[in-house]
Order: structure tokens, then sequence, then C-alpha cells
């Protein structure tokens, strides 16, 4: 994202118009790397989020309320020491560097007004809030009273001094129409990035692209003036159209102005700070979703592989279980021949009666064949218990790994970060995972369910297995109840309302349950649907296990059909 001083000077001028004269009524830092401010702006309450985020620092206006901690940090303290109450007098851009500067006047108790102000440096990993009073540093949000990188000190009471600039210039600065002169090299944009302040790479490519396609062309030996003047041009005087980049529905970048060398869609905004916060919001739920997403799919898997080991013991008990018959054949075998065998031999061969065959038998030489033959069938005895004792354990093992493979494949189906909430509460609520506590924050309504509207009839589709379980058996005995056949899908009844439904119902209804369901990585899948009436739950069966029959089925190909949903 080129959020460098191009874009930030855009920023600038439109937060200033918005908060200038602005009432501070209220500030939270929500977490270490962001500070809040409430803004009265006379006409409505905006917030201005203070981002200093290594990956990601900002300055904007936010609309969603941010979960604070119970305790304030320290730097919430201080700032609301200073600044509760306190005017925004303005809010401008330092220079052409990626340094906000908000002015301050705060009213003092005994005092005339003091004037303060907070330094905002978006510098990715050495980015800070600081705030200051006459030019002297009152606090900061990291970095105080130590040397920032070696090279400026950051203590209390001491000047406020700007980070070294390094041997760039300002854009306006004529010396760099000899530094452009100079270039002989391959990167244009590299060179301009090397040598003028404030500019990210992709905005020097697009100076560099429009240069050479309306100035002169790339074989021509650099004009230093041309290509100062036209940079000017560039940076000074471009008229701003702010824009998200978006790439197969995922948002990619956003720029105060559509940038020619970029592949995607475009999404323009009317300001830029808006453009910012659809971003910013949208790559932060992204990085939720997916974050969610890998920590659900280890905790489920994690209870997957101790259920795999499980059933792998018990598939090696069974194993060993299972020459059961042939130890009550030794010890029927020895006992009918009790008579033909010597006390104290180690083995025999004697002829199994059943089939023919000869068997050889071991012995244990001290003690009587009778008692070798008993040990035989208590061992069978044993092994018969064990057998009837698995029985029940292999069963539970494998519902449970068959429940849990579900899940997994409904983690993989999630498309946002309510679906993946509703997994979360499934788990917790059959102890696979803890449950959270989301102590002082407010509980968000819920819905129920994906609703759609086709041609009339109301169909609703599960998101997990807890809703398929809701849905299925609050639907009515004649609703019509769809699954895919042999994988794991949503549940999705339609609700019939005593009618009879249309088979283009039946069939829309039946690509949306195939999209939402394993097989959609397949393509076409057998959809099998059923009146309500038909489909049982067995008793003690794990959340989305059901059984159906009387039912017809249909070949269908995946359509997520966005266009008959209502809800969810």
């Amino acid at each position: 994202m080129p959020q460098d001083a191009f874009t930030l000077r855009y920023l600038c001028e439109e937060l200033n118009s918005i908060f200038s004269g602005g009432k501070i009524n209220r500030i939270t830092q929500p977490s270490n790397d962001e500070l809040v401010l409430t803004v009265y702006t006379g006409r409505r309450t905006e917030k201005l989020l203070l981002n200093v985020n290594p990956s990601a620092p900002r300055i904007s206006i936010i609309n969603q309320e941010k979960d604070s901690p119970l305790t304030a940090p320290n730097f919430c303290m201080l700032m609301r020491k200073h600044l509760l109450s306190a005017t925004i007098n303005g809010i401008s851009l330092i220079g052409f560097d990626r340094i906000v500067k908000i002015d301050f006047t705060a009213s003092a108790e005994f005092f005339d007004a003091v004037q303060k102000t907070v330094y905002v440096e978006l510098m990715g990993r050495y980015s800070n809030i600081i705030l200051t009073e006459n030019g002297r540093i009152l606090g900061g949000n990291r970095g105080i009273n130590m040397f920032d990188n070696g090279v400026r000190p950051l203590i209390v009471n001491h000047p406020y001094v700007f980070p070294p600039v390094q041997d760039k210039k300002l854009p306006s600065d004529s010396s760099l129409i000899n530094y452009f002169s100079a270039f002989n090299g391959d990167d244009l944009s590299a060179y301009i990035c090397a040598g003028v302040q404030g500019l990210a790479l992709s905005t020097a490519k697009e100076i560099v692209n429009g240069f050479f396609n309306t100035v002169c062309e790339k074989t021509q030996q650099i004009n230093g003036e041309k290509l100062f003047n036209y940079l000017n041009e560039y940076i000074y005087n471009t008229l701003k159209k702010p824009c998200v980049l978006t790439e197969n529905c995922v948002v990619k970048d956003v720029f105060a102005y559509p940038y020619k060398d970029t592949a995607g869609a475009l999404i323009f905004f009317d300001s830029l700070w808006q453009a910012e916060e659809y971003y910013f919001s949208e790559r932060d739920k992204t990085k939720k979703f997916i974050s969610k997403k890998e920590r659900l799919n280890s905790i489920v898997s994690t209870a997957s592989k101790k259920v795999k080991k499980r059933l792998t013991a018990i598939t090696a008990k069974e194993k060993d279980a299972l020459s059961a018959e042939e130890n009550k054949i030794k010890g029927e075998l020895l006992l009918a021949n009790i008579y033909r065998i010597k006390n104290g031999q180690d083995k025999c061969t004697l002829e199994n009666y059943y089939d023919g065959t000869t068997v050889e038998i071991q012995l244990d030489t001290r003690l009587s064949v009778a008692k070798n033959a008993e040990n035989y069938y208590k061992k069978y005895n044993k092994q018969k218990r064990t057998l009837t004792a698995l029985a029940p354990q292999k069963a539970q093992a494998q519902s449970e790994l068959d429940y849990l493979t579900g899940v997994l494949d409904e983690i993989n189906l999630a498309e946002n970060i309510e679906d993946l909430s509703l997994i979360q509460k499934e788990l917790e609520s059959v102890k696979i995972m803890q449950e959270q506590k989301n102590v002082g924050r407010k509980k968000q309504a819920e819905t129920f369910c994906r609703v759609y509207e086709i041609e009339g009839f109301r169909v609703r589709a599960g998101r997990n297995n807890t809703e398929n379980d809701k849905l299925t058996f609050t639907a009515r005995a004649e609703d019509m109840w769809l699954h895919a056949k042999d994988y794991h899908s949503s549940h999705i009844v339609i609700e019939s309302g005593g009618r009879k439904i249309p088979e283009k119902v039946i069939v829309v209804a039946s690509e949306i349950t195939a999209y939402y369901s394993k097989g959609r990585e397949g393509g076409k899948t057998e959809i099998v649907y059923t009146e309500k009436k038909h489909v049982k739950k067995p008793s003690g069966a794990k959340p989305g296990f059901v059984t159906y029959d009387n039912f017809r089925s249909m070949s269908v190909m995946p359509e997520k059909h966005t266009e008959f949903l209502i809800n969810g």
C-alpha cells in the first residue's frame, strides 16, 4: 500500500477539514499500537484512529467501536490527562515526510489555555505517537526515555527532534534536477525513491510510467528539469480519486488516485479516509478469518489425531483377540488327546478334526496337559470378552472421527468469521474446545441459518452441525429436506407451507446444497432430498448426524446463488 507522503497529504487535508475545531470527548487505547480519539466536531461525533502497528501504520476515521482493556494503559492515561476536553486546532503533514502533526488547545484549571501537539510518526517499525508541549516531550506510545535507533533522544522533558531524513530531498528542492540528470541506471523508480522524500516505490513507478508516456520515451536521455517538473506537477496537482483495488473479491491495496500499473477491480469512494477504512476493515476481517480458521483447524486436527491413535490401539487389540477361536480349538484338541500327550513336553502336533489339518500347539512344560488346555480356554474367554468390550469402543471412536472429519469440512467451507464463530460454539458445547469468556464485551446479535427466497419459497441452510440439527428438527413434516449424498454438507430445508414445491426450487436448493458440501471440490455432486418426516436422529448421535429413507436424488453443479440470499 502506498501509505507515503503523497497519499498522507490528501488524507491530512480531509481529516483537517473534518476535525479542525472539534473537541476531545473520550480517549481509549484498544491495543498497544492503537489510540482512538472520540471527537465532537460540532455536527456529529467521529472517531480518529492513530495506529502505529509496524505492519500497517495509519491515521484514519473508524466507524466501529473497538473493545478496550478494563484497565487503561499508562500512555492512554497520560493522553487523557493532557487532552481530554482539548480542542483540535489542525491536522497537517510535516514537510513531505510520513509524520502527521495534530495541534491542540488544552484548557488548564488555573492557567491560560496551553498549546500541545501530538506527532504521529508512520514509519514502519519506527512508528510512534509522541505527545509534546512547547516542543518538549511529555510521553510516547513506545521508545520514550531512550535513543531512537541510536540517533535521536526520545526522553521526557527533552526537546522533540524529527527523525533523520537521510540524504533525501523534498520534491520541490531544485537540486533534484541535477540528481535526475545524473541517472544512468535501469530502474528509474528506485532511483527516485532513493533521492526524494516521502514516496513509496509504487508511487514512483506510477510517476515514471506517466513521465515516459507523456513527456519522453524510455530510449531518450533523462532530462532532469522535465522530470523534476513532471514529478512536482504529479505530486501537487493530481486530482484525488480515492479507490480500493480488489482481486477475486479480496482487497489488495488502497490509492488516493487509481494507479494504472495495477491489475484487478477498483471500488471508488468519495473520500480517501472512507477508502482506507474500507480497505483496512476488510483486510482485518480477512486476517482474523484466516487466523481463526487456522486455529480451529489445528484444534480439530489435534483431536482427530488423538481419536485415530485410539482407533489404532483398538484395532491392534482387536487383531490380537481375533485368534480366540484358534485358542479354543487348541484347548479342545489337548483335552481330546490328553491320553496321547506326555507331561513335560514343550509342544505337540495334533490333527484338527474340524478341517483335517494338523496344528502345532505350544505347551508349558511346568504344567500338566489339562492345565495347558485350561490356559488356552482362559485365553479364549479373555479374548472373547475383549472383543465384546472393544466393539462399542470402536463404534464410539469411529463416530467421533466421522464427526471431527465433518467439522473439518465445515471449517474449510466457512466463508466468514461468523461461520467460524458458530463452529467454535459447537466445539465448546461438545467439550472439544474450552469455552471462551468475553468479559466486558457486548454480546452481538446472532442470525440463524442462511435464508433464501426462491420462487416464493423460503429456503434455509444450516451453517454448522448445531444449526443443522436445530433446522432439521424444527422443520414441519411436509417440508423438503436436502443433503449431499456420501459427503458432509449443510442441511437444507425448503419450507413448503402446505404447497407443492416446484422442480426448479428443488434444483436451485440442490445446487446450494452442493456448494455448501465437501463435494463441491469435485464438481458435479449427488444431492438427496426427501420430506422431513423421513429424517431421523439416532439416540446419542453426534450433532449433525441423521438417518433418512424414502428419498430421491439428483446430480447438480455447485452454485452459491447469492441472488436469492436474503440473510446470512
